[in-house]
């Protein structure tokens, strides 16, 4: 009888430990994504969670809450327990642009949040739609400069600094139609309801794939390394133009600093696998993991870098 008690103590007592003095983690995760379900951001994240969820020996659940060009996920994550279980993987432009491009941004993405790792680096495609009578990169920037009215899509601040962008350097005018999410952005662009949108490269090479659109050029500095035959925008004929967006995973400030380096380790073992870096490069992206001091640095020299686009494209906010 007197070893039943002890053995009854003994689990009692383990039980009574917190959770906080447990080894994390010890529940399900919850990783907060700023872009809407289906996009390609999206079917990234989960192939992420898919393959972290085995190494954190817990359920890992993607929660979709886009709006407001990301602050509505980066606000829920900011104000949630900083322990770890509530996880924000966001676009840079989330987490810098806001408080240059958006009047009611409350938050500091380099203060309010500790940094955790960069995933990939991604750019956009020019799409526009196969009705299109341009064919190449210049001839579509005389058929816009000769329209009376054109429309883009802008479903993200991100696309809306890429569009911007590329009028500066066109000399092209337009006016932005806003979105929720990306798909709906190319959905009008296959419908022939926009005349273009800059849309990211998962999306919008499969679309291009399927013959529902067409591709003109990607915003990035080399050519995709999954389909080298789209040419960059600067090489099909707007010299100088670039623009690059990347995710990376954030955790609410003053998080433990050693659920920083568990999620660190997960996501950079994933993004370094030969599984991960092939189903990155293959869907139109740059694996790109990083230390938290390395998304820290790459946060400050984005920072720059919006600064920069801002006042070139004079973008007022909104």
């Amino acid at each position: 009888m007197k070893k039943i008690i002890i053995h009854a103590a003994f689990i009692l007592a383990a039980s009574a430990i917190p959770a906080a003095a447990q080894e994390y983690p010890v529940r399900p995760i919850r990783f907060v994504n700023s872009s809407a379900a289906g996009g390609g951001a999206d079917i990234l994240i989960r192939f992420l969670a898919s393959k972290i969820q085995p190494l954190a020996g817990q359920p890992v659940v993607v929660e979709n809450k886009p709006g407001a060009a990301g602050n509505i996920a980066n606000e829920y994550v900011a104000s949630a327990k900083p322990d770890g279980y509530t996880v924000l993987i966001a676009a840079s432009s989330a987490m810098i642009a806001n408080r240059y491009v958006m009047r009611d941004t409350r938050l500091d993405g380099m203060k309010d949040f500790d940094p955790v790792t960069s995933i990939f680096r991604a750019g956009f495609a020019l799409t526009v739609p196969n009705s299109t009578p341009a064919k190449t990169l210049p001839e579509f920037i005389t058929y816009l400069q000769s329209k009376p009215k054109v429309l883009y899509g802008a479903p993200t601040i991100s696309v809306l600094a890429a569009s911007e962008l590329f009028k500066l350097l066109s000399g092209t005018k337009g006016e932005a139609v806003n979105y929720k999410a990306m798909l709906d952005a190319a959905r009008d662009v296959m419908g022939g309801e926009t005349d273009y949108a800059f849309v990211d490269t998962v999306l919008s090479m499969a679309q291009a794939k399927a013959g529902r659109l067409r591709v003109l050029g990607v915003t990035t500095p080399r050519r995709l390394e999954s389909v080298p035959e789209r040419t960059t925008l600067s090489e099909a004929g707007l010299k100088d133009y670039e623009y690059v967006n990347f995710w990376g995973v954030w955790l609410p400030a003053k998080s433990p600093p050693d659920v920083t380096a568990k999620l660190n380790r997960w996501f950079n073992d994933v993004i370094k696998s030969e599984e991960g870096h092939k189903y990155l490069v293959d869907q139109s992206s740059e694996p790109w993991p990083s230390t938290p001091d390395e998304l820290h640095t790459q946060m400050i020299e984005h920072d720059g870098m919006w600064q920069k686009i801002v006042k070139q494209a004079n973008i007022q906010p909104q």
